[in-house]
């Protein structure tokens, strides 16, 4: 990849090449200068893979809804466009993307699903507040908040109701000079539990909406949730004994082997029995199977010469290194507070609860308990899935600092609303929804419960995809555009 100065405006670098260049002058933008929130100063600007883009800061409140609070956070939004539309991309309608998690960055600019839509529109990928460019929430950025309780209050910034805040403030900027001041979303699995959020605060802001495995229990208890979540995670472990059966006592050795050893990874974090098992989150994503199998072949490693002895791998250790210790702490201490839906309600750890109560004798293991069972194959390790457990902050190095705080938003009990159900039950903005008939992170049935409380809403039940259809297929995205023009018939809410 080469860097060029910038072209001429009337020419067009090869889609092959990305040129950095700077905007002087946007005048469809708001600045700070006359009480905007665009950050003032040049935009930068590259072309790359046939794709336009333009880096945006906005300067926003951390606090929406305490005018008092003068402190701001910065968040990032990339807009890009095909190269073959910038000269009319001003005419071109909006649509602003809300990735997963919570607690994960926008998608790459030239994902396969951009380039697609940016030929109709200008897409906008937003670093949601916390996550990659937008003021990063890690240990070290929040260091200078001194106590759990000023941490906590600070973590309590970032969920779905400050990210939509965030949205319209940039959409008040973005479309300012535009005839149409609305916009379109699509919402990525936490992204759709956004889009609710925003459907709910300001529908009379959007075109339209278009979820992929995201329509949030907003009907159902967290500890319903998580119940069908370990149900699901059930299923899809024997699916992979099934796919891979020598998996089965390869799962047991390497488990008997951490849970008799001290075993440190690369970064110095300790790898435990339960932090193995929680590599089954990958196994409702497309291809995640196949990477837990992979681990499992190079588990083990012969050192010592003549008189050998076996110990777990330094590829497979850089890679459990890789894939379980680098969590975004959003990800980790918002997780559970991310289905409080109001004043009264506390996540206070439900999926631990769960684990250590009803679900004990599936996921529990122990040295004792599988001795004898090491050659068959009818008593297997089970794997856990997308939860999020107290023992985090002791078992994964990166958290522990926030532990004390953890606990705090645990029995936190005094969250703001996320959803309006009166205001979704008149919905007048059109929704499709892509729901994944055996997704394993937002269950089917949950988000059937909720599509009924919103009105119109149009619904795409499919057993074709994973919840990682959107990233897999360009057919995803495609079949929601055409549900909303009337193009395929769907039933609707």
């Amino acid at each position: 990849m080469s860097h060029q100065s910038s072209p001429k405006p009337d020419t067009i670098p090869s889609p092959h090449l990305m040129t950095a260049t700077q905007d002087k002058a946007v005048p469809a933008l708001k600045t700070t200068d006359n009480g905007g929130y665009l950050r003032p100063g040049p935009i930068e600007t590259f072309i790359s893979n046939g794709l336009k883009a333009q880096d945006y800061y906005f300067d926003l409140p951390l606090r929406h809804t305490d005018t008092s609070c003068k402190e701001t956070i910065t968040v990032f939004a990339r807009r890009v466009v095909a190269i073959e539309r910038q000269a009319d991309a001003d005419k071109m309608p909006w649509v602003v993307f809300y990735q997963g998690g919570p607690g994960f960055q926008g998608p790459a600019y030239n994902s396969g699903w951009v380039k697609s839509t940016s030929k109709k529109y200008n897409v906008l990928l937003l670093d949601q507040r916390g996550t990659g460019l937008s003021t990063p929430m890690t240990v070290q950025s929040i260091s200078h908040l001194k106590t759990p309780q000023e941490q906590a209050e600070y973590f309590m910034q970032f969920r779905a109701d400050s990210i939509v805040r965030d949205s319209e403030l940039i959409r008040e900027t973005l479309l300012a000079n535009c005839t149409d001041k609305k916009w379109s979303l699509i919402g990525q699995s936490y992204g759709g539990f956004c889009i609710s959020t925003y459907l709910s605060m300001f529908p009379e802001s959007l075109t339209a909406a278009y979820i992929t495995g995201g329509i949030p229990p907003m009907m159902d208890s967290l500890e319903t949730v998580y119940k069908q979540s370990y149900k699901s995670v059930i299923e899809h472990t024997e699916r992979f004994y099934k796919r891979f059966p020598l998996d089965i006592k390869r799962v047991k050795k390497i488990m008997k082997y951490l849970a008799t050893h001290e075993v440190r990874m690369p970064n110095g974090g300790l790898l435990t029995p339960r932090k193995f098992q929680q590599l089954g989150m990958k196994f409702g994503l497309s291809g995640g199977m196949d990477r837990v199998h992979s681990l499992c072949l190079q588990a083990f490693v012969q050192v010592g010469g003549p008189n050998c002895k076996e110990e777990l791998s330094s590829l497979f250790l850089e890679e459990m290194a890789t894939s379980q210790d680098q969590i975004p702490p959003i990800y980790a201490i918002l997780h559970e507070a991310i289905y409080c839906d109001g004043p009264g309600v506390a996540s206070k750890w439900t999926a631990s609860k769960l684990l250590s109560g009803e679900f004990a004798n599936v996921f529990g293991y122990s040295v004792e308990a599988f001795e004898a069972f090491e050659d068959d194959s009818s008593k297997v390790v089970y794997f856990t899935g997308e939860h999020m457990y107290d023992w985090m902050l002791d078992d994964y190095g990166s958290l522990q600092p926030l532990k004390e705080c953890a606990e705090i938003l645990a029995n936190h009990t005094n969250w703001p609303h996320l959803y309006n159900k009166e205001v979704l039950a008149k919905n007048t903005v059109p929704v499709a929804a892509a729901v994944y008939y055996d997704d394993m992170y937002v269950d089917r049935q949950c988000s059937e419960n909720t599509a009924r409380g919103i009105q119109g809403i149009q619904l795409w039940i499919t057993n074709e995809y994973m919840h990682s259809g959107l990233r897999d297929s360009d057919g995803v995205l495609t079949k929601l555009f055409k549900m909303v023009n009337g193009e395929v018939d769907v039933p609707v809410a």
